[in-house]
């Protein structure tokens, strides 16, 4: 499961705080994975880091720490009834609570990485809102 940071402490490493607001059910968990650099992304590569809470009602906060400097991008998702994956319609269609970094939405797919990307340079705190 996604409970623990897989990065070791580094020179001139940073922590993100995720805050992901829109959360409508007390049901199951929220996930949180960070990931460095267009590879990662797209890629099935370990992240840099993956989170995970029971689900809370409203906000919610998720820290990622040591991450070095450099462009990330955050996935988000409510797993409400606890199977760990996003479920999906059968075209493909999210059908649990999802989100991704800069509240980026795909057309047709996710949304490419110049949407979600974002630099860590020091700390630094990114807040998504969770949709269907």
């Amino acid at each position: 499961m996604l409970l623990s940071l897989l990065f070791t402490c580094s020179a001139g490493a940073a922590t993100l705080t995720v805050v992901v607001t829109g959360v409508t059910e007390a049901k199951g968990s929220v996930m949180v994975a960070v990931v460095a650099g267009n590879p990662g992304f797209k890629e099935a590569i370990p992240p840099a880091a993956a989170l995970m809470q029971p689900a809370q009602t409203g906000e919610m906060t998720f820290t990622a720490s040591d991450l070095p400097p450099g462009e990330y991008a955050v996935k988000v998702m409510h797993d409400v009834n606890g199977n760990g994956k996003l479920d999906t319609s059968f075209i493909g269609m999210p059908v649990e609570p999802w989100a991704m970094s800069n509240n980026a939405r795909g057309r047709f797919g996710p949304p490419r990485w110049e949407a979600v990307k974002f630099s860590i340079n020091g700390d630094t705190t990114h807040t998504v809102t969770l949709a269907k």
